[in-house]
């Protein structure tokens, strides 16, 4: 029987980890390790300046399911060093879409690709909100009944067939008026999602303080077959094959010539 790892960035008590358990059963034994608190943004990081806690709780339709006081790279580590190998990773479901180059901001998708650099067959899924107040909450209004859908389709595949050579994970997004009918698009990464920038505000003692905020990129400026070309414009499911060798594809040669060496 498969052994399937789920963990995300939202937290173990978000109602997105525990869709994804639901989806999935039937297809293997289902171990959850994902995070305490909230972890959304967390990248790649990983805990080496202090010890992890790690508390075992109940998840129905899981085999075990841990909360760990760490990041979601820290999760992957942890379930591997406590059950072993396992045959398909799922990161998800997200609250939010998780799309273009800034993947590895997300916690979500760096959790896939920390399992794929193990070589195991990865998954991150994400699904759009529609309300800002739903990407830090626990999805307690938001209908996950066609992320469901698409991740029990793309784990079945994935789990019979495994990934194309060269392909190390799979990264999805789902819009949020999605559903069983909804077109897969099979796409690139957009460049950028959001333009950054700083808000200054100053708080009772007239000191300032300093918030990350971002636009998201209009959608006259998205490019056609893209990840967010697909979702934002066409309303469909992407499906972005990820290698996780980011060795650019140029001839060596002409960096040798560049830098003159």
């Amino acid at each position: 029987m498969a052994k399937i790892l789920v963990t995300n960035d939202d937290g173990i008590h978000s109602r997105g980890i525990k869709a994804a358990v639901e989806a999935l059963q039937g297809l293997g034994e289902i171990y959850v390790v994902a995070p305490m608190f909230q972890r959304s943004a967390s990248g790649r990081a990983m805990t080496i300046h202090r010890p992890l806690r790690a508390k075992r709780i109940s998840m129905n339709g899981a085999k075990a399911a841990y909360a760990l006081d760490g990041m979601p790279v820290d999760c992957v580590i942890f379930a591997m060093a406590r059950f072993g190998d396992f045959d398909l990773a799922i990161s998800g479901i997200n609250l939010g879409e998780n799309m273009s180059t800034e993947i590895t901001v997300s916690g979500t998708a760096s959790a896939a690709i920390e399992a794929a650099t193990q070589e195991i067959p990865s998954i991150a899924i994400s699904l759009e909100v529609n309300r800002e107040k739903h990407k830090f909450g626990e999805g307690e209004e938001i209908d996950f009944s066609a992320a469901k859908y698409f991740l029990r389709k793309i784990a079945t595949a994935v789990l019979k067939r495994g990934l194309p050579k060269g392909v190390d994970m799979l990264n999805v997004n789902v819009p949020y008026d999605a559903n069983e009918r909804t077109e897969i698009a099979f796409t690139r990464l957009a460049r950028r999602m959001y333009r950054p920038s700083i808000e200054e505000r100053i708080d009772p003692k007239g000191n300032p303080y300093y918030w990350i905020v971002g636009t998201q990129c209009p959608k006259e400026a998205l490019e056609l077959g893209t990840d967010m070309y697909v979702v934002k414009v066409e309303r469909k499911v992407s499906v972005t094959p990820i290698n996780i060798d980011m060795t650019a594809r140029v001839n060596l040669n002409e960096i040798k010539r560049l830098l003159e060496l």
